[in-house]
């Protein structure tokens, strides 16, 4: 199984998502329309969907409220993602220009919360009261876990478990909210769903961790992304928590001074990744990664062996891979 062929499989649903995405493109303002379609013109893997239609196959549903909640998850997704390049002061989104690049901040951030209104407003027309609750309180744990890692930013002691609450309020909520609204569509006994809904949030760990390790050992040529991104931004992820916790006391000084400057240079992130090196951090990264996709694959084996699960379990791997 690859990747081409998970998409074979639903190619008519995520096809529908795509046209889902642009027909709710409806404001009287035509700027707010414009900076959408930009977006999701850019392009995406649509991950977040994939997941709920897979799982909502693998619970036994095949109707059309997947679509619809989809687009709303894709909405909710893309909003946060528009917030954070305001905040982050991006340029570039997806191998183009970031929408705050093109259209500027101001605009950039009320067509997120447009996009955040219009998704709330096809969720109360699907009206499903479960549901509702299960993405209102991912959008909540997201608009916290932004606020969380800004109040921890430059924050060298870190503690893993913290690390762990922001990569799950930023990432791994809502890819849980998709696997456990699929299992929900289904209709399938509450067990069922739970494991969905955990399976979701171990992969969405996992594939916000294998983000963080590229950042710093991924190869530019392939990942397309400059490295130290997250350093430049004050971050303390995966890869520089597990070297902090192995590098002597001269390094762990000096780590910590690069940290808290937040004014990293070329030659400091160069001392970094010559660190990492040193302590092989990339492979106890990638371990520590790979347990929780197995333990994710643990999940599913509650459901019978079918195409569906396959297919699943492939993109827990698929979401890890270290030349994305």
């Amino acid at each position: 199984m690859d990747i081409n062929y998970v998409y074979q499989m639903i190619k008519t649903e995520v096809e529908s998502v795509e046209k889902e995405l642009l027909s709710n493109l409806d404001s009287d303002v035509d700027m707010v329309n414009e900076v959408a379609s930009y977006v999701f013109e850019s392009g995406g893997k649509r991950l977040r969907p994939v997941f709920m239609i897979l799982a909502s196959k693998l619970a036994g549903y095949s109707g059309n409220r997947a679509i619809v909640l989809s687009g709303v998850v894709e909405y909710i997704h893309t909003a946060t993602l528009l917030h954070d390049d305001v905040i982050d002061g991006a340029k570039f989104r997806r191998g183009r220009k970031s929408a705050n690049n093109v259209f500027g901040n101001d605009i950039t951030v009320l067509c997120g919360d447009f996009l955040y209104s219009r998704a709330f407003m096809n969720l109360v027309k699907d009206g499903d009261p479960k549901v509702q609750m299960i993405l209102a309180n991912a959008a909540k744990t997201m608009s916290e876990g932004e606020v969380f890692q800004l109040v921890k930013t430059a924050e060298f002691s870190l503690k893993l478990e913290d690390y762990l609450k922001i990569i799950y309020s930023k990432t791994a909520v809502l890819f849980s909210a998709c696997c456990e609204i699929g299992g929900i569509l289904g209709k399938i006994k509450e067990e069922k769903v739970k494991n969905l809904a955990e399976f979701g949030k171990v992969v969405g760990l996992a594939f916000q961790m294998s983000d963080d390790i590229l950042d710093y050992l991924g190869e530019p040529e392939k990942t397309g992304k400059k490295p130290g991104t997250d350093l430049n931004e004050g971050k303390m992820t995966l890869p520089l928590i597990l070297l902090r916790d192995l590098a002597d006391r001269d390094e762990k000084k000096k780590l910590r001074d690069i940290i808290v400057s937040e004014s990293a240079t070329d030659e400091d992130l160069a001392y970094i990744i010559s660190l990492m090196e040193k302590y092989d951090i990339k492979a106890k990264a990638e371990n520590f990664v790979d347990d929780y996709v197995n333990k994710s694959k643990e999940l599913l084996k509650i459901f019978p062996e079918n195409e569906y699960r396959d297919a699943l379990e492939f993109l827990a791997e698929y979401v890890i891979q270290r030349d994305r």
